[in-house]
């Protein structure tokens, strides 16, 4: 290509590595710059609650330039102008062609000159393919976007100040108060819980110095399998004849399991977060750190794919290395093409999953370039996924016995793998506890050292989310999109909002998300809801396989928001029948002190206010 070429990224550490692939390929000419991600913000201000949009003159949106970024763009622009040809290559997703539309607008990049290039790995093929076939800004995924911005700056510039004056909450957003709720529900749930006591009966036994448990079978649809009378305890166990446990039937079956697909993000953090016990937040740093890669005696070893995607498919010129791999080092009964999982209907792009780059780049290797041991971890936890997700599926022999004493049955498994297929890579946390039987038994066998013993137990309330579960319930409820999880958990988990706490590694509501969540749930149940917030993304979709208008959308919520804020159901200001008096007196008048609360907490404030506006801390 001739001229001068200019190639626009998002992160710095990024640049070295371009810049060797290009210049190992003979490219001449050329200089790689980062935009440090958005270069862009929209400006406060205007007509509509000082948000800088201005929905009655089609949604004009008030774009400048970031105060932090201004440096970044006074180069940037210096670069344009000395390039013949732009290449902005911005992350491969909405965000990253949002970034594109900026740089191309505030770097006033010529349209003849501007050229748009994406790539899912940091490899020589991969960014060679890339641009080699640029294309044009894709304006629908840009729309969808910035809907996006717009739609939430609008809730939080309406409807913060609302709750700050009611119930001296700082903040409402679309998809945090959502995900609040989810939160504020389950605690609902654990508090409302009245807990049934019900009994198990189990039948204790051994054979060659190894002991086994069969659990008595009891068959109540209307308690759930639950024995709930302590009488029918005492019946089995007097009607039982001791050393007369027979086996009278024998089921044989084959359990087939089939590996899960490849990670996405969501399932990615779920993952790390149930082995590995690390945050979303750190998991995501990590993957970001492995898809920029590392240098390796100045080379640059591109280490996984893109981190934001909700697609498990692999990309075509994968899959035959990964089948070569696994027949060479396991054997060809290793390998199966597993059946493609449903599809998301609530997925919004075509990105490949989250996967290794080089197969030969195993986690032993890593370490002697990285002495980082929680990210050598995660990566030989996506290593090993991307190579179980095309293994045959594991087959265990399960076989079931029934026991018989006197009409009272019994029943335990037994089970045997009989082909490891996947499990040889990687295991998943409901396999890990998963014994495999040591003996086998015969129908009509007597059972030897037999015992009776039954255990008094009670019904447990719903767990409190963790980060993992918490995650996985957003994406099966609708609720933002693998970009914003991350973002969401930490707006909730933020000090200075006080919405949610971590104890135990559990997600808490506090008093005041509660408080905060049941406000909107009574005054803006319409549109910060569950169902609503699904709805929006599924639109905001819509617009992003360009089906939607962005004014369309834009309008038709707007019209929503501003006829829900004035028919609102305002809160009732009860004043206590008895006020909580202090135990100082006004500093200012000498009147006695009353407990109030505000939007910092609580406070004693002078009983004459607003004459007087004397008031008191609390300490902690």
């Amino acid at each position: 290509m001739k001229g001068r070429i200019l190639i626009i990224v998002e992160s710095p550490n990024k640049i070295s590595t371009i810049t060797k692939i290009l210049k190992d390929a003979g490219w001449k000419n050329f200089v790689v710059k980062a935009s440090v991600g958005h270069i862009s913000e929209i400006k406060d201000g205007g007509t509509y609650h000082n948000s800088g949009i201005e929905p009655l003159d089609d949604f004009k949106t008030n774009y400048v330039i970031s105060s932090s970024k201004k440096e970044v763009v006074k180069e940037l622009i210096e670069q344009v102008k000395a390039a013949d040809t732009v290449y902005i290559c911005s992350d491969p997703d909405r965000e990253g062609e949002a970034i594109a539309w900026s740089l191309k607008k505030f770097l006033k990049i010529p349209k003849e000159k501007c050229k748009r290039a994406t790539f899912h790995e940091i490899t020589k093929q991969a960014v060679l393919k890339a641009l080699e076939n640029p294309r044009d800004l894709d304006t629908d995924l840009v729309e969808a976007a910035q809907s996006r911005q717009v739609l939430d700056k609008m809730v939080g510039y309406r409807l913060s100040p609302i709750a700050r004056r009611n119930v001296y909450c700082p903040s409402v957003g679309r998809c945090q108060s959502a995900g609040l709720k989810l939160l504020v529900n389950r605690e609902k749930e654990i508090k409302d819980f009245r807990s049934v006591t019900f009994y198990d009966l189990f039948l204790y036994f051994s054979k060659n110095s190894h002991n086994y448990k069969a659990k008595y079978v009891y068959i109540n649809k209307e308690t759930d399998n639950k024995i709930i009378n302590k009488q029918i305890i005492e019946k089995v166990k007097n009607t039982c004849k001791p050393n007369n446990y027979k086996i009278i039937n024998i089921q044989c079956k084959d359990r087939v399991n089939n590996p899960k697909p490849a990670f996405t993000t969501s399932t990615f953090q779920q993952e790390v977060s149930n082995k590995l016990g690390i945050s979303v937040k750190t998991a995501m740093g990590y993957a970001q750190k492995l898809f920029e890669g590392i240098n390796i005696k100045g080379e640059h070893i591109a280490l996984t794919t893109y981190i934001r995607t909700d697609s498990s498919d692999m990309a075509p010129e994968f899959t035959p290395l990964l089948k070569n791999f696994i027949e060479t080092k396991y054997g060809k009964e290793y390998y199966k093409v597993n059946k493609k999982s449903s599809k998301n209907e609530l997925a919004q792009d075509g990105h490949e999953c989250l996967r290794v780059v080089d197969l030969s780049m195993t986690a032993d290797k890593l370490s002697n370039y990285i002495d980082d041991d929680k990210l050598i971890k995660v990566y030989d936890l996506v290593y090993r996924r991307t190579v179980a997700s095309m293994m045959a599926p594991s087959i265990t022999k399960e076989v079931i016995y029934i026991i018989d004493n006197n009409k009272n049955l019994f029943e335990f498994s037994s089970k045997e793998l009989k082909f490891d297929g996947f499990k040889k890579v990687y295991t998943y946390k409901e396999d890990e506890a998963e014994e495999i039987s040591k003996d086998t038994f015969d129908k009509g066998e007597l059972l030897l050292n037999t015992k009776l013993e039954d255990i008094e137990k009670t019904t447990q309330p719903p767990s409190r989310y963790k980060e993992a579960t918490f995650i996985n319930t957003l994406e099966q409820s609708g609720i933002g999109r693998p970009s914003t999880f991350a973002s969401i958990l930490e707006t909730l988990l933020d000090k200075k909002r006080g919405y949610c706490t971590k104890e135990r590694d559990y997600l808490v509501p506090t008093e005041k998300g509660i408080k905060l969540s049941e406000f909107l749930d009574k005054s803006f149940s319409n549109i910060i809801n569950i169902n609503y917030t699904a709805k929006l993304e599924e639109e905001l979709d819509t617009i992003a396989k360009g089906k939607l208008s962005k004014l369309e959308f834009l309008n038709g919520f707007y019209k929503e928001l501003e006829d829900t804020v004035k028919n609102m159901v305002k809160p009732e200001k009860q004043a206590p029948k008895e006020h909580i008096i202090g135990p100082d007196k006004c500093p200012e008048c000498g009147s006695p002190m009353y407990l109030r609360e505000g939007k910092f907490g609580k406070f004693y404030g002078c009983s004459k206010y607003p004459k007087c506006k004397g008031i008191l801390k609390i300490e902690d």
